[in-house]
């Protein structure tokens, strides 16, 4: 297999595993939202942000508003020590498939 010079991180999920586990001890246990449907009522903030964009037409653009690329490379700078990251250069995607 090739590789490309990537050094990625442990899939997210895999280091979520041991908090997982204490949640699942406590009563009514962990919220699991990485596949299905969830059961849990949408708080009203979700419902009103997403009645406040409603309004508008067309789809997001392909790579995506300046702020969300902002956005991500300020995660990138405090989470994953990324700090020169150019907001040009982040592609915004749902995961890695879209990519």
């Amino acid at each position: 297999m090739r590789e490309f010079g990537l050094q990625l991180p442990d899939y997210p999920w895999n280091a979520m595993q041991p908090f997982a586990q204490k949640a699942s001890r406590h009563p009514g246990g962990a919220v699991n939202l990485s596949t299905g449907t969830p059961v849990d009522p949408t708080p009203a903030v979700v419902q009103d942000a997403v009645k406040a964009a409603a309004g508008a037409p067309g789809y997001p653009t392909t790579h995506g508003t300046p702020a969300v690329r902002e956005a991500i490379a300020g995660w990138y700078a405090r989470r994953r020590g990324v700090p020169d990251l150019d907001p040009e250069a982040v592609m915004p995607t749902v995961g890695s498939k879209e990519l």
